[in-house]
């Protein structure tokens, strides 16, 4: 009878190509002969997609005892969650369970205690780890984090526009707010599609900003000395506007929400929160605030996040073999490096890497 691990790579085989998940499968057979994680307990709260089943092939050829959520606030795929049985991948009930390493997305289980520490894949998250009781590894600090946030996020969200039924870019106007990785990975596939592009952030960015990218600075509050009521006209003059400040309630009480509410913008958000708050009512924002590039089918493409993947999962051998204080932990050099020859020299991403490098 053939192993989880292999029912895993036989499923995946059906829908990519070896070069689309390079690091993963190389994770996967390194670990299968270590058998670094054998008996630890791990929760992985990463949103179940079909490229999830991905990462959890080298976790469960490490040894793992594996479990996910039960239930979880993120978005996730029903078809996909209903196979993880036949994975040997657990459910846990939310809340309870005692387990050494939790693989954490957007800080959904920063509650628990785990026995040797968490590993935190999003920028969002690692607000709720400020004074954290374990180590806490912050994939999302690391440079391998960028493939997806900058290149994968700004592919998918033009995908996501894509099936929704705006597939016409070029010449009109979009208003990016928030100008972090995800604010850029956006910025710079709506210029490869010949759009103009403004960007509006809290901080003073406008030397960042490539040529012809519009900067507009977002105040503190509504009004902030007519600031914000620039922002208000450029975001209402505008073919869409999409935040991306990875901050819960981030437009709250700074623009004129009426205004823009009563415009024909159409408004996106794609951080994991609720980025524009209870000014605007979610039938107003695509996808009813979740994020937008949720709707598809694979919000991430499997070339933009095997990668960032196959570093959270880095995080939880981190944990278990460094002596970490109890802080946020930035990944070091030499385990991106490895994680990246291996992309560079598999994969498909070789120029693509040359974007963000």
């Amino acid at each position: 009878m053939d192993s989880p691990v292999e029912r895993l790579h036989r499923h995946l085989s059906l829908y990519y190509d070896d070069r689309d998940w390079p690091a993963l499968q190389e994770q996967a057979r390194t670990w299968a002969r270590t058998r670094p994680l054998e008996g630890l307990r791990i929760l992985d709260a990463t949103p179940v997609y079909r490229n999830t089943l991905a990462k959890y092939m080298p976790l469960l050829a490490a040894g793992a005892r594996l479990s996910v959520p039960e239930r979880s606030t993120l978005p996730s795929d029903g078809k996909i969650r209903g196979m993880l049985p036949e994975f040997g991948i657990a459910a846990a009930e939310k809340g309870k369970g005692e387990f050494d390493i939790i693989l954490d997305c957007a800080g959904m289980c920063h509650s628990l205690h785990p026995t040797l520490g968490a590993v935190e894949l999003t920028r969002t998250g690692a607000y709720r780890y400020e004074r954290p009781s374990t180590p806490v590894y912050l994939a999302d600090a690391g440079r391998i984090k960028k493939i997806e946030t900058v290149l994968g996020t700004g592919e998918s969200f033009f995908r996501a526009l894509r099936q929704a039924g705006f597939g016409e870019w070029s010449g009109r106007r979009l208003m990016v707010i928030g100008y972090g990785k995800v604010g850029r990975g956006i910025v710079l596939f709506a210029l490869k599609h010949g759009m103009r592009v403004s960007v509006a952030d809290v901080a003073d960015k406008s030397n960042e900003t490539p040529p012809g990218v519009e900067f507009l600075h977002l105040g503190e509050k509504k009004g902030a000395g007519g600031e914000n009521e620039r922002v208000t006209h450029a975001v209402c003059s505008s073919w869409c506007a999409v935040t991306a400040t990875g901050r819960f309630h981030a437009m709250r009480n700074r623009l004129d929400a009426g205004a823009v509410c009563r415009s024909s913008v159409l408004l996106a958000n794609m951080g994991v929160d609720d980025e524009w708050g209870p000014d605007y009512p979610a039938e107003r924002i695509l996808n009813g605030k979740r994020p937008f590039n949720f709707i598809l089918e694979e919000p991430t493409a499997m070339r933009y996040i095997e990668t960032t993947l196959a570093l959270h999962n880095a995080g939880a051998l981190e944990l278990l073999t460094e002596d970490l204080p109890r802080a946020l932990i930035v990944p070091s050099p030499d385990v991106e490096e490895r994680l990246l020859a291996v992309t560079r020299a598999s994969g498909r991403l070789s120029e693509e890497l040359k974007m963000i490098e």
